[in-house]
C-alpha cells in the first residue's frame, strides 16, 4: 500500500514539472554571432595587408637574402586567445616577385600543414614569414595579396620595390636564383654570367636532383647570342649531358673577333627541366669546378651562385 501511494505522488509531482515547462514554451537565449568575413557585421573591414617587415622601398641591400613579414592590418583580425575563431589562420594570401607567376594561395592553416619552410605562420603572433633567398643582383619587385575564405579579395595590395647588389666582381650564376613552379610543370633556369671583363671561354658544371626534376632540354636563346657574339667572333661548344646522373657539363668559347673578348652581363645557355617528384625544394647548382677565361686565358670569376626551385 505504502510503495502504492509513493508511485502515485511520483506521478503527480512529474506531471507539474511537464505541465510548467509545456506552459513556459521554448526557452529564447540571445547568442552574439561575430563574423568577421561577412561584410554585414558591424566590425567588418575589407582584406587590407600591412607588411612589418621588408627591405624598405628603393633601399639596395647587400645581402642575397630578404626576409617580409606581413598580417591584416586591422587588429580585430589578429590573433587573440578569446576570439572563438581565429580570424589569422583563416585568411589567404599569395605573392609574386618580378611579376612572375603568383603563388598559390595559402592560409595560416594551411601552412602549418604544408611545412613550406621558406614561407610559415606563426600561431601564437599571427604573423606570416617569408624568406627569399639565392637573389641575384638585379632590381626586384614583391607583391603580397589577402583574401577571406569568402573570396573577398584585396583590391589595392602592398608593393615592394628594392634592389640587391651584394657583390663586387665577376659572377657566374643560376638566374633566376628563385623559381616558382607547379606540380608536374616544365620550368627553366639560365646560366648567367654578370660583369665579366674580356670573356672568351667557359666551362660550366651544373648538378641537379634527377629524382625531383629532370632536364628535358638546352638552348642558347637569341639573348645568349646577342651576348656570346658582340666581338663579332663565332661559338665552338661541346656538351656533356648526363641525365641519368643529374648533371650538365659545357664548355664553350668565342673564336675570333675582337681581341678584346665579350664583356658585360648576360646569359649564357638555358637549362628547360620538369618537374617529375614530390613537392618541394631542389637546388640547381653550379660546381666549383666551374671556370671563366678571360682572353688572357686568366680565371676571371670571383663568386658562383646556384638556384632552388620551389614546386608548389
Amino acid at each position: 500500500m505504502r510503495n502504492r501511494a509513493g508511485d502515485i505522488i511520483k506521478i503527480i509531482i512529474l506531471s507539474g514539472f511537464l505541465l510548467v515547462v509545456y506552459s513556459c514554451g521554448q526557452l529564447e537565449v540571445d547568442i552574439e554571432v561575430v563574423n568577421l568575413f561577412d561584410p554585414a557585421d558591424a566590425d567588418y573591414s575589407n582584406p587590407e595587408t600591412e607588411v612589418l617587415d621588408w627591405p624598405a622601398a628603393g633601399l639596395t641591400i647587400d645581402s642575397t637574402s630578404a626576409v617580409f613579414t606581413w598580417r591584416h592590418s586591422d587588429p580585430n583580425y589578429h590573433y587573440d586567445p578569446t576570439h572563438e575563431v581565429d580570424y589569422a589562420e583563416r585568411i589567404f594570401y599569395r605573392y609574386r616577385l618580378n611579376t612572375s607567376i603568383w603563388s598559390p594561395w595559402y592560409s595560416g592553416e594551411e601552412l602549418l600543414q604544408q611545412d613550406l619552410g621558406f614561407w610559415t605562420f606563426d600561431t601564437l603572433t599571427g604573423l606570416h614569414v617569408l624568406q627569399l633567398d639565392y637573389l641575384e643582383d638585379i632590381d626586384y619587385n614583391f607583391e603580397v595579396m589577402s583574401k577571406y575564405p569568402t573570396n573577398i579579395r584585396e583590391d589595392e595590395w602592398p608593393n615592394i620595390s628594392f634592389m640587391v647588389d651584394a657583390f663586387e666582381g665577376v659572377e657566374l650564376l643560376i638566374s633566376p636564383g628563385q623559381v616558382f613552379a607547379d606540380s608536374g610543370t616544365v620550368f627553366y633556369v639560365n646560366a648567367k654570367l654578370i660583369d665579366v671583363t674580356d670573356f672568351m671561354g667557359i666551362h660550366l658544371d651544373v648538378s641537379y636532383d634527377n629524382s625531383f626534376m629532370q632536364l628535358q632540354n638546352y638552348a642558347l636563346e637569341s639573348d645568349s647570342t646577342d651576348f656570346l657574339l658582340q666581338s663579332a667572333g663565332h661559338l665552338i661548344n661541346f656538351i656533356d649531358n648526363d641525365t641519368e646522373n643529374g648533371r650538365f657539363q659545357l664548355d664553350l668559347g668565342v673564336a675570333g673577333g675582337a681581341v678584346t673578348g665579350v664583356s658585360g652581363t648576360g646569359n649564357i645557355v638555358r637549362l628547360i627541366f620538369e618537374h617529375t617528384g614530390s613537392r618541394g625544394q631542389s637546388v640547381i647548382s653550379i660546381s666549383s669546378e666551374s671556370m671563366v677565361r678571360d682572353v688572357y686565358n686568366n680565371s676571371v670569376i670571383e663568386h658562383i651562385f646556384s638556384g632552388v626551385v620551389s614546386v608548389w
